[in-house]
């Protein structure tokens, strides 16, 4: 075997996996991250749907925008279905079934909405929330696109020509 070949292509080969073992590392801490945050993001829908509207925060100059509240809607079952995404990493042809579980999720709420609890049931934020959730499926993907980039190549390996 060739010295210099061998001398070349140990610390390449070191280079090669020291950073996919770092991109490894990178995106398990951003599914991580991402996992945490849909369990929040989810306590949150929770409680904005099903405690009384008086224990809500006022929405103050917000209240004159038109159809706020399914804005709201759109963008909290957008969020969580991104996070969702992001943290299971479903097959292409599973992530519907991550948003028709969120819409299924959204439709139980605004039906204990209007039986068991103090707030009335609107299937018009049934409809908004079923429209971020499905929303969420495209924006996820260019979300991972951006978050967990492939290599490109333009990284280079350490220079030994000592």
């Amino acid at each position: 075997m060739n010295v210099q070949y061998f001398c070349f292509s140990v610390p390449y080969l070191y280079f090669l996996v020291k950073t996919s073992c770092q991109k490894n590392m990178e995106k398990k801490r951003h599914i991580k991250v991402a996992g945490v945050l849909f369990f929040v993001w989810t306590a949150v829908i929770l409680y904005g749907s099903l405690s009384p509207g008086d224990d809500l925060p006022p929405m103050g100059w917000l209240a004159r925008i038109p159809h706020f509240d399914k804005i709201v809607h759109f963008c909290f079952y957008l969020g969580q279905v991104l996070l969702l995404l992001l943290w299971l990493q479903p097959s292409r042809g599973n992530r519907i079934w991550v948003a028709l579980c969120a819409i299924i999720f959204s439709g139980t709420i605004e039906l204990l909405q209007g039986e068991y609890f103090d707030r009335s049931a609107d299937w018009l934020d049934f409809a908004a929330n079923s429209a971020g959730a499905l929303a969420g499926i495209p924006l996820a993907r260019l979300a991972e696109r951006l978050i967990f980039k492939k290599d490109s190549g333009n990284e280079t390996p350490p220079n030994n020509d000592n």
